[in-house]
């Protein structure tokens, strides 16, 4: 019985950290995604894609994001990692234009500016990115 005890114990211990892996690497992949650059209109992009980040010539947006307290472009990578199951994490980017870039907005001549969605393309695919790494334990 103590044997049957024990193998239980470990299959549950298993299923936490396999549940541990895929939510922190799902995170991890929105998080990389919205952190994905693409040259921004200041420095000669023709166009944009949807999801990705722009970058211009201080890169200060991509540079501002901060989670629990740390900022810069890979502050998301020791936060992560250092999840835990019910571990909530607050990230932001905190440049003053963050929200503009995000949703568009109207120039003063009334021209509409279409928004990146940097983050909301990339969190859309979190149940993607969750079956991606589920798969991968499953394996």
């Amino acid at each position: 019985m103590a044997s049957f005890s024990a193998d239980l114990r470990a299959m549950v211990d298993l299923a936490k950290e396999d549940l541990r892996y895929v939510a922190t690497q799902a995170i991890q992949d929105v998080l990389e995604g919205a952190q994905t650059t693409q040259r921004g209109i200041t420095q000669g992009a023709e166009s944009f894609e949807v999801g990705k980040i722009p970058v211009g010539l201080t890169s200060d947006l991509v540079n501002s994001l901060s989670i629990d307290g740390s900022t810069g472009p890979q502050a998301y990578v020791t936060a992560v990692a250092g999840m835990e199951l019910g571990d909530v994490l607050t990230f932001e980017w905190t440049a003053p234009y963050a929200m503009a870039i995000e949703y568009g907005w109207t120039t003063s001549k009334g021209t509409l500016v279409p928004g990146r969605f940097f983050v909301g393309a990339n969190a859309a695919k979190f149940p993607q990115f969750v079956e991606a790494r589920a798969a991968e334990v499953r394996k």
